[in-house]
């Protein structure tokens, strides 16, 4: 978690006050810390093989990826296969499990949920051609 910083006062050198010609005093904030490498967690790779449409969850605002299973009885049930929270996370995914989701449709309900959609889609339709570019660099080498 982020702590709030407090800032340190130091005499101005350079300044003085017109009227009191008192020195100034300003405020000195430490350097912001940035992370350089995003954790991200480990995903399974290849598991969208079968799917059989995505959505974004209206109230979490969550990817949610659903997949067929079919039954001896030859019942088709929707099954939830996976929850994802960021759009960054597609970066984990292998380049064909975003090629099977590029192919689907992102489907949404609502208003907010339209706004969200096209964010999923764009990063999945780019993510394919940087690990492809990425790969092909490596085969160069």
């Amino acid at each position: 978690m982020c702590k709030p910083q407090i800032p340190k006062r130091v005499r101005d050198k350079n300044g003085r006050h017109p009227m009191t010609k008192r020195s100034l005093k300003k405020l000195v904030y430490k350097l912001v810390v940035y992370e350089t490498k995003i954790p991200l967690g480990k995903l399974s790779q290849d598991i969208l093989g079968n799917i059989w449409y995505w959505y974004v969850h209206p109230k979490s605002g969550e990817a949610v990826v659903i997949r067929k299973v079919w039954f001896d009885s030859g019942i088709l049930v929707p099954r939830e296969l996976i929850r994802v929270f960021d759009e960054v996370c597609f970066i984990n995914f292998s380049v064909k499990d975003l090629e099977a989701l590029a192919d689907k449709y992102c489907m949404y309900t609502d208003e907010w949920t339209k706004f969200l959609a096209p964010k999923y889609d764009k990063v999945i339709k780019f993510c394919p051609v940087y690990k492809k570019k990425m790969e092909a660099k490596v085969a160069e080498q």
